[in-house]
């Protein structure tokens, strides 16, 4: 049956319709999986160790704060004030804060996926200055002084960490002694009466975690050295480390900052006893490369591109070479590609993401080849297709592989395949084949 090219045109945009279908369900496939890679990350975080992020050490003191209120008296209709004593806890920071951590990876799987998990150990060591404990004539102090270090998940604790002075290791308070203030994830010890000048307090913390390590920048002054054997680190948070050094055998990461910078991450401190806001922190991420399931994700926004440049190649095939293409022909080859994508996902999960992508193409690429070689009764046009549609999958590749040049090279390929219809049609009448009005003389 012969079709204009107008009506050829309109029944192709329809067989791409239909292709959105599945394609869409393979997308639908793609965020199950990814889900699933999610929840299984969750779930060794929960069993093993969450994300660490350290605080500490800091000096807190319980104290009753007078305060000066004002209130609108209903019966006057005047603002007044009135005194109210307040139990707060005082914080206060160490002149300089020195924190050297090495962690040693492994990835934890549950079946096919898996998420990296560390163990460390971490020594911090934080220097006071003799005048640390100031007077303050609206305060009086309701409690010892308190010696804390908060730490992000204590689950993470392989063994019972000791804080000490000088040479004397200091008990650690027992949950029910812990202010509520300070929160669950809170270590806790009582400041000896005899400390009075300047002093230094070190801990040392074998500590397990996932995903990522940080510490807070509270003190006058921070020094932080973080080393391990993990290829992919992220440094995010509040600054950037001075010095890095990334090898395939691991990293090195060295941050210095001061109060000035570290200002907002003190007063957030300061202000509720605790600082949840990830972006004040001092951290380092082991990312995950990127895995198949992403870049299978990112292969499926070119989907579209490739199906219409494969049926753009048969239109033009039909024009040129008066040969018919039915319908149903179209939409298998575009069957046969969207099969690429599904097996793209699966050899994904199993292999590297370069394996996969060749193996897919290699396959629905020689499908494509055998059938359109039995359709259009020529093996030579057949084996074309089949070159053609490698071609393009290949260039495709090259774009995934080029992120920051990727709107780039698209734009050239999209150029050229354009270019191509219109200098490959220069020559055709498109209305030959239209029926001819017959005009009255």
């Amino acid at each position: 049956m012969a079709y204009s090219p107008l009506k050829k045109i309109l029944i192709i945009a329809g067989l791409m319709l239909v292709l959105v279908a599945p394609l869409l369900m393979i997308q639908v496939k793609i965020n199950e999986r990814q889900q699933r890679a999610a929840s299984v990350s969750h779930q060794v975080s929960q069993q093993y160790a969450g994300e660490q992020t350290l605080a500490g050490p800091l000096i807190m003191v319980p104290q009753v704060r007078r305060h000066e209120v004002a209130y609108h008296d209903q019966e006057t209709g005047k603002t007044r004030t009135r005194i109210e004593h307040r139990r707060e806890l005082a914080t206060h920071v160490p002149d300089t804060l020195d924190i050297e951590g090495q962690l040693k990876t492994e990835t934890l799987y549950r079946g096919i996926y898996g998420t990296p998990v560390y163990r460390g150990g971490v020594t911090l060591e934080a220097h006071f200055d003799a005048g640390w404990r100031r007077s303050d004539d609206n305060a009086r102090d309701s409690g010892p002084p308190l010696l804390v270090l908060q730490v992000g998940d204590l689950r993470g604790l392989a063994e019972r960490p000791r804080l000490r002075i000088a040479n004397r290791t200091l008990p650690l308070l027992e949950p029910g002694a812990i202010p509520e203030a300070l929160g669950g994830d809170a270590l806790v010890a009582l400041l000896p009466e005899h400390v009075a000048g300047p002093f230094t307090v070190s801990v040392h913390l074998n500590l397990n975690g996932s995903q990522s390590l940080a510490a807070l920048p509270l003190a006058k002054e921070t020094r932080m050295t973080l080393s391990g054997d993990w290829p992919h680190p992220g440094f995010t948070g509040l600054l950037l480390p001075v010095e890095r050094e990334v090898t395939d055998s691991g990293f090195v990461g060295r941050w210095h900052t001061n109060s000035l910078a570290a200002a907002s991450a003190i007063a957030c401190v300061r202000d509720g006893g605790g600082c949840q806001d990830r972006g004040q922190a001092l951290r380092v991420e082991l990312v995950q490369p990127v895995t198949g399931l992403l870049s299978s994700e990112r292969a499926l926004k070119y989907s579209y591109l490739i199906v219409g440049l494969t049926f753009a190649a048969f239109f033009l095939f039909e024009v040129l070479r008066r040969t018919a293409v039915h319908p149903m022909q179209y939409l298998l080859v575009g069957l046969a590609l969207a099969m690429f994508y599904l097996l793209l996902v699966a050899l994904g999960e199993h292999l590297d993401f370069a394996w996969a992508y060749g193996i897919g193409a290699v396959v629905s690429g020689g499908l494509i080849g055998a059938y359109l070689s039995a359709v259009l009764r020529s093996r030579p046009a057949g084996l074309g297709f089949a070159g053609a549609q490698m071609l393009v999958l290949v260039l495709i590749y090259a774009i995934l592989n080029a992120e920051d040049y990727a709107l780039l090279m698209g734009s050239v390929l999209l150029f050229a395949a354009l270019a191509a219809v219109m200098l490959l049609t220069r020559h055709i009448d498109w209305s030959a084949s239209a029926p001819r009005r017959e005009t009255k003389a």
